[in-house]
């Protein structure tokens, strides 16, 4: 058993813990998905039974705490005595196995050192080319828009950006999904993290015994990535074999690291198919979320637009990482935008066994298996005390020097040893948007499909998030 305590008080057991009243059979299912809105849910119901509480899946028991004593021992003790839920592993194990994302224990160490290796800061100054060319993109199909006056749904924009991105820097495969209008991987690609979601919140895995059309649609795009997958990475491996520094995500997995095996085929294509999902789903949401703010706020768009403007210079796009870096204040948008709009609000963990958590309100006892919701941002939206204001969209608390980018209770990209290694990338990406678009549009919120809304499968997401842009009047002169 893992015991946290700090004290010798009387130890509770989940059964002892608040929580909503449930129905029979279905337990809190039906309030928990009602809406589509599910941290919502569990946020509110934080408010109503405190920072660790109990509620029912069906007839499954869960718990679910804010409390940032108890979630920083879950993320810090990871994967040795907390891991992911088991049927989210599985879900994801069934279309891309061996991949750093499900692994656990000493197979999660060793590809864990490879994919950090593979996101470090110097292969970001060599992909750096790889982002440029697909911000250009987005900046003319931005001009297009301008100049047809057609509303621009940022949540696609975003998602296809992305996606380009992610697919250059993983495969060195240009998917062109921002430009590309036709059928293709890129159009088929965004589906995938809906589905996993879906396959993950079924009651029952029927998709091993029965396929429907959707399952159909889903194996053939996983292969179809697998296929390209293999014949990229067979390149790499040639590339590389001839002394050439590595260019891509996959040409740094062909070079082992010291002491460790070389990773497999099946953990390339895990790991990539990883990186595809995960940067193209929760980086667009960020990005999008962040232009949202901009448009409600022109007096926000103007600070990043004076930024980039003295920043950049004649320099139409970021030079490199290191002058995206001097965008803070685009990266305080981004870090705000985050706080108010998490795109990974919560976690869903097992204890590997039993475990005695030191809550606030004393110890508890977890036994092994059963399901913590671990809310990564609940504090963020309530403690008045680190932020002020908390509803109120202020990307300067974020520069006033008492708030670091991630602490408790805000960590979107968790904390630990399991910390998202795409974080650099991912900030490094919205930040980008936000500074290039802010600096040549004026944004106008589009309401006409209503207002702006939110859902959660997998990730959670705008919904309704439409702009119309005008050319920056006094755009400075470029090259």
């Amino acid at each position: 058993m893992v015991d946290t305590r700090r004290t010798s008080a009387p130890v509770r057991t989940v059964s002892d813990l608040a929580g909503p009243r449930r129905l029979p059979v279905v337990g809190n299912l039906p309030e928990f998905v009602r809406g589509g809105v599910t941290n919502r849910v569990l946020e509110r119901w934080c408010d109503t039974y405190g920072l660790t509480y109990r509620f029912f899946l069906a007839r499954n028991e869960a718990v679910v705490t804010a409390d940032p004593q108890v979630v920083d021992v879950v993320l810090r003790r990871r994967p040795a005595d907390f891991r992911r839920s088991a049927v989210m592993s599985r879900v994801i194990d069934e279309m891309a196995p061996h991949g750093v994302f499900t692994a656990e224990g000493e197979r999660w160490r060793r590809l864990r050192k490879v994919a950090a290796q593979s996101l470090n800061a110097a292969y970001l100054r060599q992909y750096f080319a790889t982002i440029t060319r697909v911000t250009e993109r987005l900046d003319r199909l931005w001009q297009a828009a301008a100049d047809s006056g057609e509303s621009i749904d940022v949540l696609d924009c975003t998602m296809r950006y992305t996606l380009d991105v992610t697919a250059g820097l993983a495969l060195g495969h240009d998917l062109n999904a921002l430009e590309n209008t036709g059928d293709g991987l890129h159009r088929r690609l965004p589906r995938l993290f809906p589905e996993v979601a879906r396959r993950i919140q079924a009651p029952f895995p029927y998709w091993r015994y029965v396929k429907l059309p959707r399952d159909r649609r889903l194996d053939a795009t996983v292969r179809e990535i697998e296929d390209l997958v293999r014949d990229r990475f067979a390149e790499a491996r040639d590339r590389v074999a001839t002394g050439a520094a590595p260019a891509t995500f996959l040409e740094a997995l062909v070079q082992p690291l010291e002491n460790e095996p070389a990773v497999t085929d099946e953990e390339v294509f895990g790991n990539v198919l990883t990186m595809l999902l995960a940067g193209e789903d929760t980086t667009s949401g960020t990005a999008a979320w962040a232009i949202h703010y901009l448009a409600e706020n022109p007096g926000e768009l103007r600070r990043v637009r004076a930024e980039a403007d003295e920043v950049l210079g004649a320099d139409r796009f970021p030079a490199d990482p290191a002058t995206v870096g001097r965008l803070r204040y685009a990266e305080a948008v981004v870090n705000e935008a985050q706080r108010l709009r998490p795109v990974a609000p919560y976690l869903v963990m097992q204890p590997t066994a039993d475990v005695v958590l030191d809550t606030r309100d004393g110890p508890l006892r977890v036994p092994e298996g059963k399901l913590i919701f671990v809310l990564t941002s609940y504090g963020a939206l309530r403690d008045r005390v680190r932020f002020p204001d908390p509803e109120v969209f202020r990307p300067q608390r974020w520069l006033d020097g008492n708030l670091p980018a991630e602490s408790l209770p805000f960590a979107p990209f968790g904390s630990g040893p399991r910390f998202c290694p795409g974080r650099n990338l991912a900030l490094l990406e919205a930040a980008v948007i936000v500074s290039v678009l802010s600096r040549a549009f004026d944004l106008e919120p589009d309401r006409s499909a209503g207002p702006v809304t939110e859902r959660t499968t997998f990730t959670s997401f705008p919904q309704h998030l439409a702009v119309r842009v005008r050319r920056r009047d006094d755009r400075p002169k470029t090259p």
